[in-house]
């Protein structure tokens, strides 16, 4: 079924990306999409999308741009395995940090498309036995998720993940909340003698 009204939140989204727009700009990339929009309805569109905090207004004069609201369209599990490259690199046990962050927070193995859609390239832990993966399968189902048979599921029980994982998930809470400035910054000095 056709929604003009998430389409166009869609296409906002696409066209702000993370640099922003002004309101100009973002009626012309529109208009070159077959959205004609008065500017007075896209103005109040752009501000129902701030109030909604799905975007943010920020003043640039002479004009406003509009950014959207860090870490709202991402998924968990793009979130996730961005923030762990982010801190630990391509190291291999970055596959094993996002395979124990995904289920310490599902509780349940981690079929291996959700792996791949938190950019890790490969289980990095031990394959779930059949009945831990047809408990994962049936919690997943109920969520609406079709899961294939073939597709296997991994959990890890790695001894030293856990305060990576606790970095992770506070990093990740203090930028999805852009709490940044509250954490006090904590530097080393050392004393040259």
């Amino acid at each position: 079924m056709f929604h003009p009204e998430r389409d166009l939140r869609v296409v906002i989204l696409d066209l702000v990306k993370e640099d922003g727009k002004s309101i100009s700009a973002i009626s012309r990339e529109l208009k070159g999409r077959g959205f004609d929009l008065h500017r007075l309805i896209l103005t109040g569109y752009l501000r129902a999308m701030t109030d909604l905090n799905v975007l943010r207004e920020r003043e640039v004069p002479p004009s406003k741009i509009y950014v959207p609201v860090k870490g709202k369209e991402r998924d968990i599990y793009e979130m996730i395995g961005n923030k762990v490259r982010e801190m630990f690199g391509d190291e291999e046990r970055s596959d094993a940090i996002i395979l124990f962050t995904l289920n310490k927070l599902f509780r349940r193995p981690i079929f291996f498309d959700e792996l791949v859609k938190a950019g890790a390239k490969g289980p990095a832990g031990r394959e779930a036995t059949k009945e831990e993966r047809q408990e994962a399968k049936q919690a997943l189902t109920k969520s609406g998720y079709r899961i294939p048979d073939s597709s296997k599921a991994y959990l890890i029980e790695e001894k030293g993940l856990e305060d990576d994982y606790l970095e992770l998930i506070a990093r990740i809470l203090i930028e999805a909340f852009d709490a940044g400035v509250l954490v006090k910054e904590t530097k080393q000095t050392r004393l040259g003698f």
